[in-house]
């Protein structure tokens, strides 16, 4: 009987010590979200001025699966570099985690992003951008939706690249960063 007991007992510490593998993106922006050095702005859909929009079908599907956007950057200055490489470092902790699969990776002239996602291929939970500049700081935007398909969000970043979609909500948050 006591061996019984013994064996439960271990089984119990195992269980709770692998459900806390380390901190979870929705936590690390939680815990920074009140941070004076950080700037936050969570913004839902309906924020997107979608219906102003002149949209091709599968941009309009792409639009309506997504249901929020967090973002959070760190502008760097003289009295944070410090701090900028350790937030840097534990935000690609997090994102090194196998739950986080790995759109793309790119990066030049001291900037670096990678895109990743969680989710299944054909219907993503969440898109997540990280981005690291020497010069600026760190961006870490979450995008949030409901049966997001790559291909179509692929078509609707290449119209916000081309210029075709316009929010109003990402260049205020570019503008408070001092983005170019």
């Amino acid at each position: 009987m006591k061996n019984i007991f013994k064996i439960l007992g271990l089984v119990t510490v195992l269980l709770f010590a692998s459900c806390n593998s380390g901190p979870s993106l929705q936590e690390y922006f939680v815990d920074h979200q009140g941070d004076v050095d950080f700037v936050a702005v969570d913004i839902p859909s309906s924020l997107l001025n979608k219906d102003s929009i002149e949209l091709n079908n599968e941009e309009k599907e792409a639009l309506e699966s997504v249901k929020k956007v967090n973002f959070l950057a760190l502008p760097l200055n003289e009295k944070n570099k410090s701090r900028f490489e350790k937030e840097s470092e534990d935000i690609a902790k997090i994102l090194n985690n196998e739950k986080y699969e790995t759109l793309m990776k790119f990066g030049s002239n001291g900037t670096n992003a990678v895109l990743k996602y969680t989710g299944a291929d054909d219907d993503i939970d969440e898109v997540i951008i990280f981005a690291t500049d020497q010069k600026k700081g760190l961006a870490l935007i979450r995008v949030l939706g409901d049966n997001m398909r790559p291909e179509k969000m692929a078509k609707l970043a290449q119209s916000v690249e081309k210029g075709r979609l316009d929010f109003e909500a990402f260049r205020k948050i570019g503008e408070t960063i001092d983005i170019d």
